[in-house]
């Protein structure tokens, strides 16, 4: 794998777990209004967790990536 190819998965890798910390933070805000407003519907929040789910499966690939690679 290319020296790029590297800087390239490192820097999604950051993003993705970027992008976990602030749905996070969302989950947190969306269960304030939740517990303020029962009946709102909480398809929204089952949704974001949904999405998070996958973002962190993605995550774990790309941390695991090299070590893959270095096992075949």
């Amino acid at each position: 794998m290319t020296h790029k190819s590297t800087e390239h998965i490192e820097r999604s890798r950051k993003r993705i777990a970027k992008c976990l910390n602030i749905l996070e933070l969302v989950c947190d805000e969306l269960e304030f209004v939740f517990e303020q407003n029962p009946m709102w519907d909480v398809d929204i929040k089952w949704q974001i967790e949904a999405a998070a789910c996958k973002l962190g499966f993605s995550l774990a690939t790309l941390s695991n990536w090299y070590d893959d690679e270095e096992e075949t």
